[in-house]
């Protein structure tokens, strides 16, 4: 842990190491976060002899040692070998801008050059205005991000426009204490702002600033909360008042229709469905009597069938004697 404090990077250990075949390297992180720039021995157990981190110098391209001293490094960068003394890795924290560039890992006349690029903020909505509606009492959210979520911008804060300037909203100001918070959650490129219990006065134009990528506007509009009713009849009570000789007056509630609620079925629908019902029971009254009618056919052709022979002889006799006895009476001349 000394030996990455001191950030000259250089370490005397008895030699033995040969850097890996890696003679150039490009490494992409973001603005507030971290970045391992790999240099290994090939055998990582093997104890390198003196070796060096190296930056080039701004605009010039010269070589320098990466030392403690310099401010810019102070408390930013370790060596994370651990318990491999072949491992000469080195780790950058809290990135800006200027980490981006080249680095040399330098052993011995052999090295591995490594790029940086570290990506700055984004804003998903540079320069553009977003007009957004709430309702007083509830929340909402102002959006504010970068394109690249893992990205943090170099500085940021929330503005309102209070003509004719801008004031920066701050968690402890009276109007908004205990009202706002930061979602940002596990990513660090979103900025929105979550508003609380609203009032019309927090209506207005904001900017999220996001340095130096640039701003997004957001225009807001707060409402008052819309009235909700809810009927639990088909009828409406209508108070009326009436007076009274002392002066005092008496509420007296009178109903009167309401309107047609709007899950009951219309004319036409109910005109269809008793049609369809008039029909499908024509139908079945229909289909009973014929059926009683086929029913009774039948059985009186079966019981004719079934009358014995001496009932049909019966019968016949019958019916001659009936013949024989609206024959006329012959007279005696």
């Amino acid at each position: 842990m000394q030996v990455g404090l001191y950030l000259l990077l250089v370490l005397h250990i008895a030699e033995g190491c040969k850097l890996k075949d890696r003679k150039f390297e490009e490494i992409t992180a973001h603005i507030g976060g971290s970045a391992l720039l790999p240099c290994y021995c090939t055998d990582p157990q093997a104890t390198p002899g003196r070796f060096t981190w190296k930056k080039p110098r701004t605009n010039i391209d010269i070589l320098e040692e990466m030392s403690s001293e310099r401010i810019q490094y102070r408390d930013r960068v370790q060596l994370v070998n651990g318990h491999s003394p072949g491992n000469l890795s080195l780790l950058i924290s809290l990135l800006t801008e200027e980490d981006g560039g080249y680095y040399r890992c330098d052993l011995e006349s052999r090295y591995t050059d490594i790029k940086l690029t570290v990506k700055g903020c984004t804003l998903t909505n540079l320069k553009t205005t977003l007009p957004i509606t709430a309702h007083t009492g509830g929340s909402v959210l102002l959006p504010c991000s970068c394109a690249e979520l893992r990205a943090k911008p170099k500085t940021f804060s929330w503005n309102k426009y209070i003509n004719p300037n801008w004031d920066m909203i701050t968690f402890e100001s009276g109007q908004y204490r205990d009202r706002v918070q930061l979602v940002n959650g596990h990513s660090p490129g979103n900025l929105s702002l979550l508003i609380s219990h609203l009032t019309e006065e927090d209506g207005g134009v904001y900017r999220c600033d996001a340095l130096p990528s640039g701003y997004t506007l957001i225009r807001l509009t707060v409402k008052a909360k819309p009235m909700t009713t809810t009927s639990h009849s088909t009828n409406q009570a209508t108070p009326q008042s009436t007076g009274k000789s002392d002066g005092t007056s008496t509420v007296i509630s009178t109903t009167c229709p309401s309107q047609q609620d709007v899950s009951s079925p219309s004319t036409k629908e109910l005109i269809i469905y008793a049609t369809v019902g008039g029909l499908l029971l024509l139908m079945v009254l229909i289909g009973v009597i014929y059926w009683r009618y086929r029913a009774k056919r039948q059985g009186q052709m079966e019981d004719s069938e079934r009358k014995p022979e001496w009932r049909r002889d019966q019968e016949t006799q019958e019916i001659s004697r009936e013949q024989w006895t609206t024959q006329p009476t012959p007279q005696a001349e």
